[in-house]
């Protein structure tokens, strides 16, 4: 019963005993069970429990159906990125006292994480996440939010098999958040599951359409662009699609997915070799994004990398870049962009043993470890090339067997 968790909650909030709330109304065991919701109770037994409260249950009870309608609304916000709305919410939920009793405070912490989880403040996410796990109900839908969100979190921490496996484990009937497909979609991509991830991207690109979320429907049509693209090939097409996107992203004033798609972008021509082009990309990517984020230490890696591979900066220019970078990943605890900066320090100082020790000590078993396959088998190739050169034939296939047998397949060939 409703009235009970209200008067419980004022009892409690103006540090009345159920004794003093009781006296002269009703004994310690009845208000318990009407707290509890336990039985029955007449209008008339509840009316003077809420006067002795000075409180007005009719309007708390009125605060409590708004507070789980606007909890639902920020969710929603969140989950399709109109992030103006979801700020706002956040600072009107705040304001409702009602929000603390435990049903809608659970509901609040789980959608308070996802939200710092969503402006990319992981670090804010992982105290509530936990307190979360202390004291949830073993309700399906709470339940299975909270696994979406640890999904999300994985994610952040770049553990993607972890993400996918408990991604994969949430039930869409007790939860329905076709969002997920979205996330399912990064994980894959990350570990260089082109099917995959394309496959799931689109599932989300047919929600997010449906909801006429716009920055979500960058999002997937980004996503599944570079699933398609060709390795080794440079696509005219290719980049027909991201300035589609880019004047989409302009058109509906999102700078967050302009960055996002300006830094991919960037990174497609990086890899074809356009090396000015996609220096001048990755800057104008860093001039949308918050040096806080995640996402600028992604691109300002590129800035370096596409500078380096230019070579037409002066060294100082790229140290200080590095130095900078690495500073800024220590700050936000990102293992992989704190290796790739290292990495860019020793060439930059010409350590080139240093720099594969490095790379062999710390980053290829962090990149096995986590599960980035792509990255993994680029610095095999790397170690391999560079254990050939040294004559250490046995180190170099300790680096070559693993893609060798990634690439085995059974056939019945005479």
């Amino acid at each position: 019963m409703l009235e009970g968790k209200i008067i419980k909650f004022y009892r409690e909030n103006k540090g009345m005993t159920q004794s003093e709330l009781g006296v002269g109304i009703c004994s310690n065991t009845h208000l318990s069970k009407i707290e509890r919701g336990l039985t029955e109770v007449s209008k008339d037994l509840i009316e003077l429990l809420s006067n002795r409260l000075e409180l007005d249950l009719k309007a708390e009870i009125e605060s409590y159906a708004q507070s789980e309608l606007l909890l639902k609304s920020w969710h929603e916000a969140i989950i399709l990125r109109f992030d103006s709305k979801a700020k706002l919410l956040k600072e009107q939920l705040e304001e409702i006292p009602l929000l603390h009793i435990p049903k809608l405070y659970h509901q609040y912490l789980l959608i308070l994480s996802r939200y710092y989880l969503s402006f990319g403040e992981a670090d804010k996410a992982i105290p509530i996440i936990a307190e979360i796990e202390n004291q949830l109900d073993d309700s399906p839908y709470n339940t299975n939010m909270l696994l979406h969100i640890k999904g999300i979190l994985e994610l952040h921490k770049g553990n993607y098999n972890n993400a996918i496996a408990i991604l994969k484990r949430f039930d869409l009937s007790h939860y329905y958040n076709p969002e997920f497909y979205y996330h399912l979609a990064v994980a894959y991509h990350s570990i260089n599951s082109k099917t995959l991830a394309y496959y799931y991207a689109n599932k989300a690109l047919q929600f997010f359409t449906e909801a006429r979320s716009f920055s979500r429907i960058i999002d997937s049509e980004m996503l599944m662009l570079i699933q398609v693209e060709q390795d080794d090939f440079y696509n005219p097409e290719s980049i027909l699609s991201y300035k589609r996107l880019i004047e989409m992203a302009d058109n509906y004033s999102l700078e967050h997915q302009r960055s996002m798609i300006t830094h991919n972008y960037a990174y497609y021509l990086l890899r074809h070799g356009y090396f000015k082009d996609a220096s001048e990309l990755f800057k104008n990517a860093l001039e949308g994004r918050n040096p806080l984020s995640e996402n600028y230490i992604g691109s300002l890696e590129g800035y370096l990398n596409a500078l380096s591979q230019h070579g037409e900066s002066p060294r100082e220019t790229l140290y200080e870049l590095a130095k900078n970078g690495l500073k800024l990943a220590k700050k936000k605890k990102d293992t992989l962009f704190i290796h790739f900066f290292r990495m860019h320090l020793y060439k930059l100082q010409h350590r080139k043993e240093k720099y594969f020790h490095y790379l062999e000590a710390k980053v290829y078993p962090y990149l096995t470890e986590t599960g980035l396959s792509l990255l993994t088998e680029h610095y095999q190739v790397q170690l391999f090339d560079h254990y050939m050169k040294k004559g250490d034939i046995e180190k170099a296939n300790k680096f070559a067997t693993p893609l060798v047998d990634k690439h085995r397949r059974v056939n019945m060939f005479v």
